[in-house]
C-alpha cells in the first residue's frame, strides 16, 4: 500500500499535467509582448517627418541654385563694367594725345614757316625771330598739358627732383646746393615727368 505521502505527490503530479495544456492553450491566445518594432503611429510621424525634410531640402537647393545664377549674373556685369571702363579710358587717352598732337603740328608748321622765311632772307635776325616765336609756343602748348619745369639752380638739392651728374666745390654757396642745370627738369600734374640733371656743390 501507498503511503499517504506518495498518494499526495502522485496528485500533485496529475494536476500539474493536466494544468500544463491549459496552461499552454492560455500562452497561445495571450498577445504576444513587444518585439521591438515601431507602432504604426510612429510610422506615420517618421514618413511625415521625412517628407518634410525632403521638402525643406529641395527648397535649400532651389535658393542655392537662384543664388549661383545671381552670382554669376553679378560677375558677368562687372566684367562688363570692367571692360566698358577699360574701353573709355582709352578712348579719352586717344582723344587727349590727339589733341596734343594736333597743337604740335601748329607748332611745327611755325617753326618750318620760320626756317623757311630765314633760308629765303638769308637773315640770322629771322631765324633767330622764328626761332623765339616757335620756343614760346612750346612752352604754352606744354603748360597747357600741365607741364611745367623744375626749379633748379640756387636751391637745396633734392633726390625727388633732381639728379646729379657731378659734385663741384664752391666757396660761394653752401652744401647741397644745385650750382648748374645741365638738362632741366619738367613736373606734370605734381608728379616728375623729367628730373633735372644738375651739378650739386659738394665743399
Amino acid at each position: 500500500m501507498k503511503s499517504k505521502k506518495q498518494h499526495h505527490q502522485e496528485q500533485q503530479a496529475e494536476a500539474r499535467q493536466e494544468e500544463t495544456p491549459a496552461t499552454s492553450a492560455l500562452g497561445d491566445e495571450m498577445p504576444s509582448e513587444a518585439t521591438g518594432e515601431p507602432a504604426v503611429a510612429d510610422v506615420a510621424e517618421l514618413e511625415a517627418r521625412l517628407r518634410a525634410l525632403e521638402e525643406e531640402n529641395a527648397l535649400l537647393k532651389q535658393q542655392l541654385a537662384d543664388k549661383h545664377d545671381s552670382f554669376l549674373r553679378t560677375m558677368a556685369d562687372f566684367d562688363n563694367y570692367r571692360r566698358r571702363t577699360r574701353q573709355e579710358m582709352e578712348e579719352i587717352r586717344r582723344i587727349a594725345l590727339e589733341e596734343f598732337l594736333r597743337n604740335l603740328l601748329r607748332v611745327m608748321d611755325n617753326f618750318e614757316r620760320a626756317l623757311q622765311s630765314a633760308e629765303e632772307s638769308r637773315s640770322f635776325e629771322k631765324l633767330l625771330e622764328g626761332v623765339q616765336l616757335t620756343y614760346r609756343q612750346m612752352q604754352a602748348l606744354l603748360r597747357e598739358a600741365g607741364v611745367q619745369p623744375i626749379e633748379a639752380v640756387g636751391k637745396r638739392f633734392d633726390p625727388n627732383v633732381h639728379e646729379a651728374v657731378q659734385r663741384v666745390e664752391s666757396s660761394e654757396h653752401p652744401d647741397e646746393t644745385v650750382l648748374e642745370e645741365v638738362e632741366r627738369g619738367y613736373l606734370i600734374q605734381s608728379r616728375v615727368l623729367r628730373p633735372s640733371r644738375v651739378k650739386v656743390v659738394k665743399n
